[in-house]
């Protein structure tokens, strides 16, 4: 049994996407932001710090982030040991009420099942 809730596999995650039918957020840290090549087409980039850095409120992370569509799917990732943070801001996005999933395997599963990525810019 996965101890992990609300995980979202890549080929889903594409279908989704696909249909336009989702919002995409990308939490990889700025660290390492310049190592990663590539990132999934249409994501919207956030500082893992910045959203989830303190002892915020739900709504108040929510407040930090781009307008959100209660209408769409909401995919996070991040390349961190265990998509911590895209897991973290799943479960934020999910008590507010929004259909939130986190990409299991996170940008490197993307890269691996060899779905499309779009240039870094930051890299």
């Amino acid at each position: 049994m996965d101890v992990r809730p609300y995980r979202i596999e890549p080929a889903k995650a594409r279908q989704t996407i696909d249909a336009g039918q989702a919002i995409v957020l990308d939490l990889t840290s700025p660290l390492i932001g310049g190592a990663v090549k590539g990132r999934i087409p249409g994501a919207v980039a956030l500082s893992p710090r910045e959203v989830l850095g303190g002892n915020r409120r739900a709504a108040d992370v929510v407040g930090m982030l781009p307008e959100l569509s209660r209408d769409k799917t909401i995919i996070a990732y991040c390349t961190c040991p265990d998509d911590e943070a895209s897991t973290r801001l799943t479960r934020v996005l999910r008590r507010e009420g929004y259909q939130a999933w986190t990409l299991d395997g996170g940008l490197p599963a993307w890269r691996a099942a060899g779905y499309p990525m779009e240039p870094n810019l930051a890299a």
